[in-house]
This record gives structure tokens, C-alpha cells and sequence, in this order.
């Protein structure tokens, strides 16, 4: 009696041990199988403003350039710009931000909100430069890797 009870417990056990590694080895055909599988079109993602490698036209305009003075009497020139809704994929955040600099200055982050049109707006105060051409740069800025990506710099004369 003794040894057959020995011999149904092993056997429990045992069969126990390998519908275990049967489970565990179709869980880990099924997470190699897809896990590991490359997604086709990744690499060639360029359309979107927000991938790595865009190779669209630039995604912003400049909307107007104008010389002021401000209240300590000092002469600068502001650039404003605009990221059009229509350039923006699939849902828009309220925030975005962007990096920019008008003829090499110091590069700002502006944090641009979207307006009532759907558009994104930033702009930069400039020098004034003697040629009266302003180059402004900008990228987008992407905080969690602390990057910009995607440059354009678009030209304006006052």
C-alpha cells in the first residue's frame, strides 16, 4: 500500500513538474515569437514632425517680423512663427516646445500653447542686425531625452 502511494505521489509530482515546464516553455515560444519580431514600416517613419528621421518640408512659417523698443529703450526685432494645425499628427497636446534662435543667438526653449485656431505659436526677440536679415532656427524639443529634432530655418527681412 505504502509503495503505491509513493509511487502516485511521484508520478503527481512529476506530471505536475511537466505540465510546469510545458506552460512555461509555450509562454516563452509565444513571447519570443512576437516580442521579438520587427515591425515593418518603423524604419522608414519620416512623415510626422515627431519622427527622428522627417524628411518633410518645413513645419513652421514665419508670420511676421517687427522692430520694437523695449521699456528700458532698447531696440529688438521680433520673429514670430507658427506650427500650423494641419502640420501637427493625429491629436494635439496643449503644450508643446520648441527650440529657437535667430542668427546664431543664444537658443531659447518656448514653451507654445496652442491657440484658439489650433496652431501652435512661438516667436524669439532678436538683435537688431545690421543687415536687416533674420535667420530663425527651430526644432522640436523633446524633454524626456532633453534633444531637439527636426531643424528648419526659414529666413526674413524686415
Amino acid at each position: 500500500m505504502k509503495s503505491k502511494a509513493i509511487n502516485k505521489l511521484s508520478f503527481n509530482l512529476f506530471g505536475n513538474l511537466i505540465s510546469a515546464q510545458v506552460v512555461v516553455f509555450v509562454f516563452a515560444l509565444f513571447l519570443f515569437s512576437s516580442c521579438l519580431k520587427k515591425i515593418d514600416g518603423v524604419n522608414e517613419l519620416n512623415s510626422n514632425i515627431y519622427d527622428y528621421e522627417y524628411s518633410g518640408e518645413c513645419w513652421f512659417y514665419i508670420d511676421d517680423a517687427y522692430s520694437y523698443f523695449n521699456d528700458f529703450g532698447q531696440q529688438f526685432v521680433k520673429i514670430e512663427a507658427v506650427l500650423p494645425e494641419e502640420k501637427f499628427p493625429g491629436l494635439q497636446p496643449n503644450l508643446i516646445f520648441i527650440t529657437c534662435n535667430v542668427n546664431d543667438e543664444q537658443e531659447v526653449i518656448f514653451n507654445s500653447y496652442i491657440n484658439t485656431k489650433g496652431d501652435f505659436e512661438f516667436f524669439y526677440d532678436a538683435q537688431v542686425s545690421s543687415d536687416n536679415e533674420y535667420c530663425l532656427e527651430a526644432g522640436l524639443y523633446i524633454q524626456d531625452r532633453d534633444t531637439t529634432i527636426n531643424k528648419f530655418t526659414l529666413c526674413t527681412n524686415l
